[in-house]
């Protein structure tokens, strides 16, 4: 097993054995190769991640919009922006949704943070701005990019 793989795009992957993962945390997005997997052939994963880190702005503004999509109504219907602590707090402000966040509020709020090639998807960790409490949206996409799932 190579020590680490040269991106001329991305930089350098180091393995982490433990892990059976190579990774590259030098940028704003943390990059890992993940090669759990039996059948994953680590040039192919390579070949993966830099057609993906070309097309990263792309990416990331169309995974914003599916995300918001996807998780708008749980984090206006759960994680709601009110403090229901808040003795002087307008229920019926609540429930009229004055309170709730835009879809253009989500992705703004929302940024890419981890990207792990894996032999049969992508999956990315996106900050959620505290969104959701400071926890991680977790995120799943196929091969050609369109969002299988997200999750907190």
């Amino acid at each position: 097993m190579e020590k680490s793989i040269k991106s001329e795009l991305i930089g350098v992957f180091i393995f982490n054995a433990d892990c059976k993962v190579y990774e590259q945390n030098e940028g704003k997005i943390h990059w890992q190769l993940d090669i759990r997997d039996e059948h994953a052939d680590v040039n192919e994963m390579i070949k993966r991640a830099e057609k993906l880190f070309l097309r990263i702005e792309e990416f990331d503004k169309k995974a914003k919009a599916a995300i918001a999509e996807k998780m708008i109504d749980y984090k206006n219907d759960f994680w709601p922006q009110s403090d229901e602590n808040d003795e002087n707090l307008n229920w019926d402000a609540v429930d009229a949704g004055e309170y709730d966040v835009t879809k253009e509020e989500f992705k703004a709020a929302i940024t890419l943070y981890d990207i792990i090639v894996r032999a049969s998807d992508i999956y990315c960790e996106y900050d959620d701005g505290d969104l959701f409490g400071g926890h991680r949206i977790h995120t799943y996409f196929d091969n050609d990019y369109n969002l299988v799932s997200a999750d907190v």
